[in-house]
């Protein structure tokens, strides 16, 4: 497949308008300058690529020349500089995650390597080369090891009483929500693919590996399309809060889909084409 190099392409082009919403009111959140300062301060970002680096193994450009050029595909496709450091590790989910806000590591499941298509590969690399280029891993790693850092110091210590600590943590995994769906328009951007893509929508989503090749996309779009008019009243945002998690694949599929069939994946496509 020829895949289209897009010039110029900034985080705006394609970021979901529910997850710059969500930003927006996490910066102006009470506590986050606090916890940003305290996050930096006592190096939690490298206590948390230890805690990945010393339990997952890292890949080498020789022994995994094919995902390094998949890496470095979705990397000029999204117009980004530096391809991150590629590590595995033991897990039977579908994940990929990145760790480092200015020398970036992706760590892929071996459920990943061992069961996906190229291009599905290429769709997951994709989404978290969009959360480096959008600026998300900060956030990310905040909200990560956010309950830990509430347990481990007193609200006095960081600042923050308990209500605002609260509110904090529910306003960060809100925008992790959010976030989600601005990765998979990158990782859609990356791969090109949209049939493709929701083919991947129907493994994260459960579908057993023996129904693989004969399960219909059409069904997971009857599905999807369940969650159109989806209004985030507050009952629901706490629900998701509750419950949620970056596998919400049904209404992630469907924030999808609604954003090709607007026209606007396209037009992005056609406008960034050009040098």
């Amino acid at each position: 497949m020829n895949y289209q190099k897009l010039y110029h392409i900034i985080p705006a082009d394609f970021q979901h308008p529910k997850e710059a919403s969500s930003m927006m009111t996490l910066k102006n959140t009470s506590g986050i300058e606090k916890v940003v300062k305290k996050f930096y301060d006592m190096g939690i970002e490298n206590i948390i690529k230890l805690q990945y680096t010393g339990s997952s193994l890292k890949l080498s450009y020789k022994s995994f020349p094919d995902l390094y050029k998949l890496t470095e595909r979705a990397c000029e496709i999204l117009d980004v500089n530096d391809v991150p450091d590629l590590y595995v590790h033991r897990s039977d989910q579908f994940t990929a995650t990145t760790l480092g806000v200015d020398k970036p590591m992706i760590a892929i499941s071996t459920e990943c390597l061992d069961k996906l298509t190229n291009e599905e590969l290429l769709f997951m690399i994709g989404r978290e080369i969009a959360h480096i280029k959008c600026q998300h891993i900060l956030y990310q790693e905040i909200g990560f090891i956010f309950p830990e850092l509430m347990d481990a110091f007193s609200g006095i210590t960081l600042g923050l009483s308990g209500v605002l600590s609260s509110g904090l943590k529910y306003t960060l995994f809100h925008w992790a929500q959010m976030a989600e769906y601005t990765a998979d328009r990158g990782g859609l951007l990356v791969c090109q693919n949209v049939y493709g893509t929701k083919k991947m929508f129907t493994k994260l989503a459960g579908l057993p590996e023996k129904y693989w090749a004969t399960f219909e996309v059409e069904e997971l779009e009857t599905q999807a399309r369940a969650f159109e008019g989806f209004k985030e009243k507050t009952f629901d945002k706490f629900m998701r809060f509750l419950y949620g998690n970056n596998l919400w694949a049904i209404a992630r599929a469907q924030e999808l889909i609604t954003w090709v069939e607007s026209g606007e994946y396209n037009s992005v496509l056609v406008s960034k084409s050009k040098a």
